[in-house]
């Protein structure tokens, strides 16, 4: 079986480094991992001024939009397909949302939606599945219209636009290290300041944040192993129930949080990453490249040898990571029972079926269904193709080649 979502960056060496702060707890305590987590980010994003460290993207996203310190209710603009995150960070700080369409093209948000006066504050861009955004327009648009501008690079640690690393042309970035993410520690996140004047804000409140549980941590700890135990006793009919057992006995957690699909903030958000987690993060940093560069290479294959005329494919570009490549078909639910029977399992509940998904109420974001008619059509059309560590080169040309041969 070939997943595409199920811990996709997770080798074995990882799952022996969670088993060896499983049973030393007692060095949980200290911060060398977390000082030298920070001292890598430096290196990759040396324009930053200050970087902080969380448990996860949103917890990054949360703290860096309150040190803004925007008035009450002030707008937000930010594309659809997207994350509940991200529009949740927004709410959660008292603001509001302002939802832009997307481009088919590269599933960003399309520059010529953007409002000619913005009554917003601030721009969130998102380089979604590691695709860079336009960022030249984009930053004349937020220097012309006196707009804070963030990049969201939880898809993207990597990708560059005209050679730069994306991440560095916003007053802040986000990153997330999540488990379906470009490099995972389970959870983690950081937030770059480029903007010298957001620093002290950005200090002084991440000086009041705490650690996660001692329970929470070894939740996270737990995740590699039974996560992998479970990927390789898949085909047997095991690892799906092994999986459901241990969120339901509590001993992993899942990526959301059942709050989260309400818009409620869960406790556990904002918070410090733990030295564990730190590590984690720090041991696939160091396969950054090889990820990103086995990513270019499969979407490259996918955009050349995708011949099947129902399917279309996004524009390829060279500078993007490609976290994943997702085609547009119509009824894409009987191209996923398709591929099950032939060794591929590949899940369409995310990523994105919904403008903001996971999503149980679409207004309490502030979304009006209609509000973004590509971004809903790419929300009934989308499909995701694997592009992640563990796909060979092999699966990939058997993926392609069902492709091609099936008919609609």
């Amino acid at each position: 079986m070939i997943h595409i979502s199920l811990s996709p960056n997770l080798e074995k060496d990882d799952v022996w480094l969670a088993l060896k702060w499983l049973v030393n707890p007692f060095k949980w305590s200290g911060q060398k991992n977390q000082e030298k987590l920070k001292e890598k980010l430096y290196s990759l994003f040396p324009q930053a001024k200050a970087i902080f460290l969380f448990n996860s993207g949103r917890s990054a996203l949360m703290l860096g939009l309150k040190a803004l310190d925007l008035p009450q209710n002030s707008k937000v603009i930010l594309q659809a397909f997207t994350c509940s995150a991200v529009p949740n960070s927004i709410i959660w700080n008292h603001l509001v949302p302002e939802f832009i369409d997307i481009s088919k093209e590269d599933y960003n948000l399309n520059f010529e939606n953007l409002p000619k006066n913005p009554k917003a504050k601030a721009l969130i861009v998102q380089h979604t599945f590691g695709q860079p955004v336009e960022l030249d327009k984009i930053v004349e648009y937020c220097q012309k219209n006196k707009l804070y501008l963030i990049e969201d690079c939880a898809h993207s640690l990597g990708s560059k636009f005209k050679g730069k690393i994306v991440g560095s042309f916003g007053d802040m970035a986000i990153l997330s290290f999540g488990r379906d993410k470009v490099i995972s520690s389970v959870f983690g996140g950081a937030l770059i300041i480029n903007n010298k004047k957001l620093v002290e804000s950005a200090e002084n409140l991440y000086k009041s944040l705490s650690y996660p549980s001692f329970f929470w941590t070894i939740q996270q700890l737990f995740h590699p192993p039974i996560t992998y135990l479970a990927r390789i006793t898949y085909s047997f009919y095991l690892g799906k129930a092994i999986l459901a057992m241990c969120q339901k006995i509590k001993l992993i957690s899942k990526a959301i949080y059942p709050e989260e699909c309400n818009h409620q903030v869960p406790l556990i958000f904002p918070t410090l990453i733990p030295e564990p987690l730190a590590d984690l993060a720090n041991h696939q940093l160091e396969k950054l490249n090889r990820f990103n560069l086995h990513r270019q290479r499969i979407a490259f294959y996918y955009d050349k040898n995708i011949s099947q005329p129902s399917i279309s494919k996004p524009i390829f570009n060279p500078e993007g990571i490609y976290l994943r490549y997702t085609i547009l078909l119509d009824q894409p639910e009987k191209l996923k029972i398709y591929l099950k029977k032939n060794g591929f399992v590949i899940e369409r509940n995310h990523w994105y079926v919904k403008p903001i998904t996971p999503s149980n109420n679409l207004l309490a974001v502030g979304y009006r269904e209609g509000q973004c008619p590509i971004t809903e059509e790419v929300n009934r059309r989308c499909f995701n193709l694997p592009t992640h560590p563990l796909l060979t080169f092999e699966d990939a040309k058997k993926l392609v080649k069902i492709l091609n041969q099936w008919l609609p």
